[in-house]
Formats: C-alpha cells, structure tokens, sequence
C-alpha cells in the first residue's frame, strides 16, 4: 500500500495556531520576553495535587476505556460546578467529556454536515472553525462582523 493522504485533507491549510506557538517557543529560546496566546495552553506546570490525583488514579488501576460521554462522576462534578459557579441547572445526561474543544466542534459538524452544505462563520473567527467545516466536506461563509457599545458582536449594516 502506498503511502497516501485522503483527498478531504487536502483541502486543510496548514494550523496558524501551531505556526504561532512554534515561533513564540523559537522567540524564548532565543532570549526574548514572550507571552504566547498560540495554542492555550498555560504558561506554568500542572499543579502538583493534580498530578498526584493522576499518579493515584493509575497507581489503582484506572487505566481503561470510559465511557464515551465521560465518567459518571466527573458529569455530576460538571454540573455541580454550573449550579454553584454559573446557577445553571443540568443532569450529567445533558454532559459530554470530550478531550477538547476541537474535538467537540469536529464531532458535533461531522454529526450534521454534509457535502456541499455551507456553514456561516460570524468573523473574527477561531481558525479551526473553516477547516473542521472543509473537511467534513461542507463550505465555509463568513459573515464580518463588528463590536457595538454595549452588545454583542453584530453583522455589518
């Protein structure tokens, strides 16, 4: 078998994001003072109580498949968290863990596009959005858009 790459990629342009991030981590090893806003990711180690949380959970043999919606019990945590922090009120059915937020947007569009549909992409934009919408074989429009006083974004006049 020859190696090859489906066709439906090849309508993907290269990430900016991880342009972004990897000349920001050329910047700092070169000495400059750099704060990178590339790919989210924070500019400090993972606290030390959660990576405890994470050596104990495997030191105890949690080390399978879960559930594709997520732990029960982290469900119930998310949603404790949305009635204390947010008063919103949900049951962990309502819940989906996902490994984030790419993840999410690629399988909720996966779900529902197909060939040919168009999406509308209010503009400014993440950068992930047109290319999740090309591969699944859909067409992204964008929609420019700008900030008014005192609400949210709008469409030109």
């Amino acid at each position: 078998m020859k190696n090859r790459i489906a066709q439906r990629m090849t309508t993907l342009s290269p990430s900016l994001t991880l342009a972004i991030s990897a000349k920001a981590k050329a910047m700092k090893a070169a000495g400059e003072n750099v704060v990178s806003f590339g790919v989210g990711e924070p500019d400090f180690n993972t606290p030390e109580h959660i990576i405890t949380a994470a050596k104990n959970a495997l030191d105890n043999g949690h080390t399978k498949y879960t559930p594709s919606s997520g732990l029960l019990p982290l469900r119930k945590a998310i949603c404790e968290k949305f009635q204390r922090d947010n008063n919103l009120s949900y049951e962990p059915s309502q819940i989906i863990v996902s490994n984030g937020a790419k993840h999410s947007i690629f399988n909720a569009c996966y779900a529902v596009l197909e060939e040919g549909d168009e999406v509308i992409i209010p503009a400014p934009y993440w950068l992930t959005y047109p290319e999740v919408v090309k591969v699944c074989g859909a067409t992204p429009v964008y929609l420019e858009c700008k900030r008014k006083t005192n609400s949210n974004l709008l469409p030109r006049s």
